[in-house]
């Protein structure tokens, strides 16, 4: 039987992903108007826009904290698949594969994206709306906590995939295993680099990011899942022959 077909994975969805970046453009065309319409002397519509603006900037930063948490989401769910799959491949390898294979899907329990840095910018994000001019420093240490939060999405997928392509190239040189291509890497992104590109582009970059990590997240999902279902029928065929 294909347990392939009992594991569900989690995507991160594109759609939230781009609204929140058009919310987050919005809002800040929004700012710029409403500002010029108070320099000129508009009150009543400055007023008015800055609604709209508060309102824009609420659903983007709701949406934003959805996929934010979407990411390491449907990479978690992803490693404790690997690890079914891991211990479903061991009882059909009989060569030193076989113990590897055993130690590999023990150590997926490293890899798991641990949440509180996520639920800490979080809450110092929303704390910061009721501080006033502390509003910064909220901010700032929210931001700390995110940069941490995304360093290790980026550290588990790398490692990840560099087990994944090992042990899938093994068995497809030695095992004749039917598989195609290999797992998706998602590139692997100084964190510095990436805090200094969000500040220095005025957060264009992460906007950026924020779409683009999704569809990485997606597609290393994705591919992971074609080679998974490729396997399991490879052994499963054996198994029955």
């Amino acid at each position: 039987m294909i347990i392939s077909q009992f594991l569900e994975e989690k995507k991160v969805s594109m759609v939230a992903a781009v609204l929140a970046v058009v919310f987050a453009i919005f809002s800040v065309i929004l700012g710029l108007v409403s500002s010029f319409m108070l320099v000129s002397g508009e009150i009543i519509g400055a007023l008015g826009s800055w609604v709209i603006l508060a309102f824009f900037g609420l659903i983007g930063a709701i949406l934003q904290a959805v996929v934010l948490y979407q990411w390491s989401a449907a990479v978690n769910q992803n490693l404790n698949n690997t690890r079914h799959i891991f211990s479903y491949l061991k009882e059909r390898i009989e060569d030193p594969l076989r113990g590897e294979v055993g130690f590999f899907a023990n150590r997926i329990e490293e890899f798991i994206i641990p949440t509180w840095p996520y639920w800490i910018y979080l809450a110092m994000y929303i704390v910061g709306l009721f501080t006033g001019w502390y509003i910064f420093l909220f901010n700032l240490l929210g931001f700390i906590f995110l940069a941490f939060y995304i360093n290790n999405i980026f550290k588990a997928t790398n490692k990840v995939s560099d087990l994944k392509n090992k042990v899938y190239s093994y068995l497809k040189d030695r095992k004749k295993a039917a598989i195609a291509g290999e797992v998706y890497r998602i590139p692997q992104r100084n964190i510095i680099v990436f805090i200094i590109l969000s500040v220095i582009t005025a957060s264009i970059y992460w906007l950026y990011i924020l779409i683009k990590l999704s569809s990485e997240i997606n597609n290393y999902i994705k591919s992971d899942e074609k080679i998974r279902k490729e396997l399991e029928e490879t052994f499963e065929t054996d198994t029955q022959g």
